[in-house]
């Protein structure tokens, strides 16, 4: 069973790669609509059990999800992450590599690459027109 960080690692990486597949490039920083954007679409995620490092944490997990944001920039091996500033900007680590590249590789028992997706969609769904960029 993978460690509760190795688990909010999983997810962290699955939602950039989910966001980024919605045409989004930042959403804001804002650490309260982060986090209420993170719960809502863990809330209405079918694979969040998979994760009960998460799901079945004391801790709110939307607060897992920031912690494991600020952490997402400096890990290594990861096929996406998070760079922090005025937006939260997810990116795809590997060199010419595709979004849907990674979601493949990304992709596994607990996540299929449409739960990745879905969860991107749910995520994005709660900020406000202001609050994200999309690709131009």
């Amino acid at each position: 069973m993978p460690t509760k960080d190795q688990q909010v690692k999983h997810v962290v990486e699955g939602m950039a790669l989910g966001v980024l597949a919605q045409g989004v490039e930042a959403v804001s920083s804002a650490k309260l609509n982060l986090e209420l954007a993170f719960n809502h679409a863990w809330r209405g995620w079918a694979p969040a059990t998979r994760f009960p490092s998460i799901a079945g944490s004391r801790i709110d997990p939307g607060n897992l999800f920031w912690i494991g944001l600020n952490k997402s920039e400096g890990r290594q091996g990861t096929r996406a992450a998070w760079r922090s500033g005025r937006w939260w900007e997810p990116y795809v680590t590997y060199e010419d590599w595709t979004v849907d590249e990674c979601l493949e590789l990304h992709a596994d028992e607990r996540a299929s690459v449409q739960d990745w997706q879905d969860l991107g969609r749910l995520f994005v769904s709660r900020f406000g027109p202001e609050e994200v960029r999309r690709v131009s």
